[in-house]
């Protein structure tokens, strides 16, 4: 009978301080998951700006000289597209969408051959790059003694095909 005693002291000590543990655990692989999900919808919303802005196109030019020009305007609608993306996952940002996507490096490469400042990339044809930091909101991680904001960098380029 004692050693049925022992052995249920036993299990109820280790239970006890290894369920804190394994909750923990739990807690940063559920928070792992949502960032995740958080970083692909920004890279989604980076994809998708930077397709509406290099679908902005100067017609004028196409129909007069035949040559594919973005238009002047690209990297605004790009960013305006960007804010708007930015917006449907407002719950996840740590910062305001339109503050982000005023930091975000947003630049149009109207005509070809141009080559990018920031990255030293090429482009053979015209397109719009954007490059930004997004705050995103991860409060188990603040919780568990780490940062409660985690930065995801992402650069997204588009050109017509």
């Amino acid at each position: 009978m004692n050693a049925l005693r022992d052995d249920r002291a036993s299990a109820a000590v280790t239970t006890v301080v290894l369920l804190p543990l394994l909750l923990t655990v739990l807690a940063g692989v559920l928070q792992l998951g949502a960032l995740r999900v958080a970083a692909a919808r920004v890279r989604a919303a980076a994809d998708l700006a930077t397709l509406v802005g290099v679908n902005d196109q100067d017609d004028a030019e196409l129909s007069r000289t035949g040559v594919l020009r973005l238009a002047g305007d690209a990297a605004d609608v790009a960013r305006e597209y960007f804010e708007r993306e930015l917006e449907l996952s407002e719950t996840l940002l740590a910062a305001p969408s339109s503050e982000i996507a005023a930091r975000a490096d947003i630049v149009a490469y109207p005509s070809a051959p141009s080559v990018d400042a920031r990255t030293g990339a090429r482009y053979e044809r015209p397109a719009v790059r954007l490059a930004a930091d997004v705050p995103l909101r991860t409060p188990v991680f603040g919780a568990l003694a780490f940062q409660p904001v985690t930065t995801i960098g992402v650069l997204a380029v588009s050109s017509p095909r």
